[in-house]
Protein backbone atom coordinates (compact mmCIF):
# COMPACT_ATOMS: atom_id res chain seq x y z
CA UNK A 1 0.00 0.00 0.00
CA UNK A 2 1.50 3.31 -1.07
CA UNK A 3 1.39 6.37 1.19
CA UNK A 4 0.56 9.54 -0.65
CA UNK A 5 1.99 12.88 0.51
CA UNK A 6 -0.76 15.44 0.30
CA UNK A 7 0.65 18.92 -0.33
CA UNK A 8 -1.10 21.89 1.26
CA UNK A 9 -3.25 24.00 -1.02
CA UNK A 10 -1.35 26.56 -3.06
CA UNK A 11 -3.24 29.39 -1.39
CA UNK A 12 -2.13 28.22 2.06
CA UNK A 13 1.46 27.69 0.98
CA UNK A 14 1.70 31.17 -0.46
CA UNK A 15 -0.20 32.92 2.32
CA UNK A 16 1.85 35.93 3.40
CA UNK A 17 2.90 36.28 7.01
CA UNK A 18 2.17 39.14 9.35
CA UNK A 19 5.55 40.80 8.71
CA UNK A 20 5.17 40.65 4.93
CA UNK A 21 1.65 42.05 5.07
CA UNK A 22 2.70 44.78 7.50
CA UNK A 23 5.46 46.09 5.23
CA UNK A 24 3.34 45.72 2.10
CA UNK A 25 0.60 47.89 3.63
CA UNK A 26 3.19 50.40 4.85
CA UNK A 27 4.72 50.59 1.37
CA UNK A 28 1.27 51.08 -0.11
CA UNK A 29 0.58 54.03 2.22
CA UNK A 30 3.95 55.54 1.31
CA UNK A 31 3.18 55.27 -2.41
CA UNK A 32 -0.19 56.95 -1.92
CA UNK A 33 1.39 59.87 -0.05
CA UNK A 34 4.39 60.32 -2.34
CA UNK A 35 2.58 59.83 -5.66
CA UNK A 36 -1.06 60.78 -5.34
CA UNK A 37 -1.00 63.13 -2.35
CA UNK A 38 2.45 64.71 -2.57
CA UNK A 39 1.16 68.24 -3.24
CA UNK A 40 -1.35 67.96 -0.40
CA UNK A 41 1.33 66.60 1.95
CA UNK A 42 3.84 69.36 1.12
CA UNK A 43 1.17 72.06 1.39
CA UNK A 44 0.11 70.79 4.81
CA UNK A 45 3.71 70.57 5.98
CA UNK A 46 5.24 73.75 4.56
CA UNK A 47 2.64 76.51 4.29
CA UNK A 48 1.87 77.16 7.96
CA UNK A 49 5.50 76.92 9.23
CA UNK A 50 6.67 79.15 6.38
CA UNK A 51 4.09 81.80 7.25
CA UNK A 52 4.95 81.69 10.96
CA UNK A 53 8.68 81.98 10.30
CA UNK A 54 8.20 84.70 7.70
CA UNK A 55 6.15 86.85 10.06
CA UNK A 56 8.08 86.28 13.29
CA UNK A 57 11.62 85.86 11.92
CA UNK A 58 11.54 88.23 8.95
CA UNK A 59 8.73 90.78 9.13
CA UNK A 60 8.92 91.60 12.86
CA UNK A 61 12.74 91.86 13.03
CA UNK A 62 12.76 93.94 9.84
CA UNK A 63 10.18 96.25 11.43
CA UNK A 64 12.23 96.29 14.67
CA UNK A 65 9.33 94.68 16.54
CA UNK A 66 10.95 91.35 17.36
CA UNK A 67 10.17 90.23 20.94
CA UNK A 68 13.46 88.34 21.23
CA UNK A 69 15.61 89.49 24.10
CA UNK A 70 19.32 90.19 24.05
CA UNK A 71 21.47 88.67 21.33
CA UNK A 72 19.25 85.62 20.76
CA UNK A 73 17.35 85.87 17.48
CA UNK A 74 13.68 85.00 17.45
CA UNK A 75 14.33 82.36 14.79
CA UNK A 76 16.52 80.56 17.34
CA UNK A 77 13.63 80.57 19.79
CA UNK A 78 11.00 79.46 17.28
CA UNK A 79 12.67 76.74 15.20
CA UNK A 80 12.39 73.96 17.84
CA UNK A 81 8.76 74.83 18.54
CA UNK A 82 7.72 75.10 14.88
CA UNK A 83 9.54 71.84 14.14
CA UNK A 84 7.71 70.15 17.01
CA UNK A 85 4.36 71.52 15.87
CA UNK A 86 4.95 70.34 12.31
CA UNK A 87 5.78 66.81 13.47
CA UNK A 88 2.79 66.58 15.82
CA UNK A 89 0.42 68.02 13.24
CA UNK A 90 1.69 65.78 10.43
CA UNK A 91 1.58 62.63 12.52
CA UNK A 92 -1.94 63.33 13.74
CA UNK A 93 -3.29 64.25 10.31
CA UNK A 94 -1.42 61.43 8.57
CA UNK A 95 -3.29 58.86 10.68
CA UNK A 96 -6.59 60.45 11.71
CA UNK A 97 -7.74 61.79 8.32
CA UNK A 98 -7.38 58.51 6.36
CA UNK A 99 -8.77 56.54 9.32
CA UNK A 100 -11.87 58.71 9.68
CA UNK A 101 -12.42 58.44 5.92
CA UNK A 102 -12.10 54.65 6.07
CA UNK A 103 -14.41 54.41 9.08
CA UNK A 104 -17.13 56.45 7.39
CA UNK A 105 -19.60 55.07 4.86
CA UNK A 106 -19.01 52.81 2.96
CA UNK A 107 -16.51 51.60 5.62
CA UNK A 108 -13.42 51.06 3.51
CA UNK A 109 -11.72 49.85 6.67
CA UNK A 110 -13.41 46.50 6.03
CA UNK A 111 -10.97 45.91 3.16
CA UNK A 112 -8.02 46.32 5.50
CA UNK A 113 -9.60 43.95 8.02
CA UNK A 114 -9.57 41.19 5.39
CA UNK A 115 -5.76 41.22 5.30
CA UNK A 116 -4.03 38.27 7.03
CA UNK A 117 -2.91 40.41 9.95
CA UNK A 118 -4.25 40.81 13.51
CA UNK A 119 -5.98 44.01 14.54
CA UNK A 120 -3.14 45.12 16.80
CA UNK A 121 -0.69 44.79 13.90
CA UNK A 122 -3.01 46.79 11.63
CA UNK A 123 -3.12 49.53 14.25
CA UNK A 124 0.66 49.38 14.60
CA UNK A 125 1.00 49.74 10.83
CA UNK A 126 -1.06 52.92 10.91
CA UNK A 127 1.07 54.26 13.77
CA UNK A 128 4.25 53.50 11.83
CA UNK A 129 2.88 55.13 8.68
CA UNK A 130 2.00 58.30 10.61
CA UNK A 131 5.43 58.36 12.29
CA UNK A 132 7.16 58.12 8.91
CA UNK A 133 5.09 61.05 7.65
CA UNK A 134 6.03 63.06 10.74
CA UNK A 135 9.73 62.37 10.10
CA UNK A 136 9.39 63.30 6.42
CA UNK A 137 7.63 66.50 7.46
CA UNK A 138 10.53 67.41 9.75
CA UNK A 139 13.04 66.78 6.97
CA UNK A 140 11.06 68.88 4.48
CA UNK A 141 10.35 71.81 6.78
CA UNK A 142 13.75 72.19 8.43
CA UNK A 143 15.46 73.98 5.49
CA UNK A 144 12.48 76.36 5.26
CA UNK A 145 12.78 77.19 8.96
CA UNK A 146 16.54 77.59 8.84
CA UNK A 147 16.73 79.95 5.86
CA UNK A 148 13.62 82.09 6.50
CA UNK A 149 14.80 85.03 8.57
CA UNK A 150 15.66 88.69 8.33
CA UNK A 151 19.26 89.79 7.64
CA UNK A 152 21.34 89.38 10.75
CA UNK A 153 18.68 87.22 12.42
CA UNK A 154 20.01 83.78 11.47
CA UNK A 155 19.30 81.01 13.99
CA UNK A 156 22.04 79.59 16.17
CA UNK A 157 21.63 75.82 16.21
CA UNK A 158 23.91 73.21 17.73
CA UNK A 159 23.14 69.53 18.16
CA UNK A 160 24.36 68.76 21.66
CA UNK A 161 23.95 64.97 21.35
CA UNK A 162 23.10 63.07 18.17
CA UNK A 163 21.81 59.96 20.02
CA UNK A 164 19.55 62.17 22.14
CA UNK A 165 18.44 64.06 19.04
CA UNK A 166 17.53 60.78 17.30
CA UNK A 167 15.66 59.55 20.39
CA UNK A 168 13.70 62.81 20.64
CA UNK A 169 12.75 62.88 16.96
CA UNK A 170 11.72 59.22 16.80
CA UNK A 171 9.74 59.31 20.04
CA UNK A 172 8.08 62.57 18.99
CA UNK A 173 7.08 61.08 15.63
CA UNK A 174 5.65 57.98 17.28
CA UNK A 175 3.79 60.05 19.86
CA UNK A 176 2.18 62.16 17.12
CA UNK A 177 0.99 59.11 15.17
CA UNK A 178 -0.35 57.45 18.33
CA UNK A 179 -2.31 60.62 19.05
CA UNK A 180 -3.60 60.53 15.47
CA UNK A 181 -4.85 56.97 15.86
CA UNK A 182 -6.46 57.79 19.20
CA UNK A 183 -8.21 60.91 17.93
CA UNK A 184 -9.25 59.17 14.72
CA UNK A 185 -11.09 56.49 16.67
CA UNK A 186 -12.77 58.59 19.36
CA UNK A 187 -13.86 61.62 17.30
CA UNK A 188 -17.17 61.43 15.49
CA UNK A 189 -16.50 61.91 11.75
CA UNK A 190 -19.27 64.50 11.58
CA UNK A 191 -17.49 66.53 14.29
CA UNK A 192 -14.02 66.31 12.76
CA UNK A 193 -13.75 70.11 12.53
CA UNK A 194 -13.54 70.13 16.34
CA UNK A 195 -10.08 68.59 16.00
CA UNK A 196 -8.82 71.95 14.76
CA UNK A 197 -10.91 74.43 16.71
CA UNK A 198 -10.97 72.72 20.09
CA UNK A 199 -7.76 70.66 20.13
CA UNK A 200 -5.12 71.68 17.58
CA UNK A 201 -5.35 75.48 17.81
CA UNK A 202 -5.16 75.71 21.64
CA UNK A 203 -2.38 73.12 21.63
CA UNK A 204 -0.44 75.19 19.10
CA UNK A 205 -0.84 78.49 20.96
CA UNK A 206 0.02 76.95 24.35
CA UNK A 207 2.70 74.53 23.15
CA UNK A 208 5.73 76.66 24.08
CA UNK A 209 6.34 77.21 20.38
CA UNK A 210 7.01 80.96 20.52
CA UNK A 211 8.63 80.96 23.95
CA UNK A 212 10.45 78.48 26.21
CA UNK A 213 8.54 76.80 29.01
CA UNK A 214 10.74 78.51 31.60
CA UNK A 215 9.43 81.90 30.39
CA UNK A 216 6.05 81.02 31.91
CA UNK A 217 7.56 81.17 35.40
CA UNK A 218 5.81 84.49 35.99
CA UNK A 219 2.48 82.79 35.29
CA UNK A 220 2.79 79.65 37.45
CA UNK A 221 -0.78 78.42 36.97
CA UNK A 222 -0.36 78.49 33.18
CA UNK A 223 3.07 76.86 33.44
CA UNK A 224 1.39 73.90 35.15
CA UNK A 225 -1.61 73.68 32.82
CA UNK A 226 0.48 73.52 29.63
CA UNK A 227 2.18 70.38 30.96
CA UNK A 228 -0.87 68.48 29.65
CA UNK A 229 0.06 69.55 26.12
CA UNK A 230 2.34 67.03 24.30
CA UNK A 231 3.68 69.77 22.01
CA UNK A 232 5.32 71.37 25.06
CA UNK A 233 7.54 68.35 25.71
CA UNK A 234 8.61 67.93 22.08
CA UNK A 235 9.29 71.66 21.78
CA UNK A 236 11.38 71.64 24.94
CA UNK A 237 13.19 68.46 23.90
CA UNK A 238 14.14 69.93 20.52
CA UNK A 239 15.09 73.18 22.23
CA UNK A 240 17.43 71.22 24.50
CA UNK A 241 19.19 69.38 21.66
CA UNK A 242 19.18 72.17 19.04
CA UNK A 243 19.43 75.43 20.99
CA UNK A 244 21.25 74.74 24.27
CA UNK A 245 21.68 78.49 24.80
CA UNK A 246 17.96 78.70 25.54
CA UNK A 247 16.43 77.60 28.86
CA UNK A 248 14.63 74.29 28.64
CA UNK A 249 13.14 71.44 30.67
CA UNK A 250 15.43 68.86 32.29
CA UNK A 251 16.22 65.94 30.01
CA UNK A 252 14.61 63.38 32.31
CA UNK A 253 11.34 65.33 32.27
CA UNK A 254 10.81 65.61 28.52
CA UNK A 255 12.11 62.10 27.78
CA UNK A 256 9.83 60.61 30.43
CA UNK A 257 6.89 62.47 28.91
CA UNK A 258 7.75 61.53 25.31
CA UNK A 259 8.52 57.85 25.89
CA UNK A 260 5.88 57.30 28.57
CA UNK A 261 3.31 59.28 26.61
CA UNK A 262 4.02 57.25 23.48
CA UNK A 263 3.55 53.95 25.31
CA UNK A 264 0.40 55.04 27.14
CA UNK A 265 -1.17 56.69 24.09
CA UNK A 266 -0.16 53.79 21.86
CA UNK A 267 -1.82 51.19 24.07
CA UNK A 268 -4.95 53.31 24.45
CA UNK A 269 -5.17 54.01 20.72
CA UNK A 270 -4.83 50.32 19.82
CA UNK A 271 -7.59 49.45 22.30
CA UNK A 272 -9.94 52.11 20.95
CA UNK A 273 -9.10 51.11 17.38
CA UNK A 274 -10.02 47.48 18.06
CA UNK A 275 -13.30 48.55 19.61
CA UNK A 276 -14.11 50.91 16.74
CA UNK A 277 -13.48 48.47 13.90
CA UNK A 278 -15.30 45.65 15.70
CA UNK A 279 -18.64 47.49 15.70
Amino acid sequence: MTTLDIAPPAETARRPGVSHTFWAMLARDARVVLRKQLFTFLSRVLVQPLLFMFVFSYVLPAAHLSPAAGSVSYSTIMIPGILATTMIYSGIMGVSVPLISQMSFPREIEDRLLAPIPLWALALQKITSGAVQALLAAICVFPVLYFTHAPGESPVLQVTSWPLFAAVVVSGALLSSCLGLLLGTIIDPTQFNLLFTVIMMPALMLGCVYYPWAALGNVPWLQVIVLFNPIVYLSEALRAVLTPVMPHMPQWAFMLALVGGTLATGLASIRFFRNAVSK
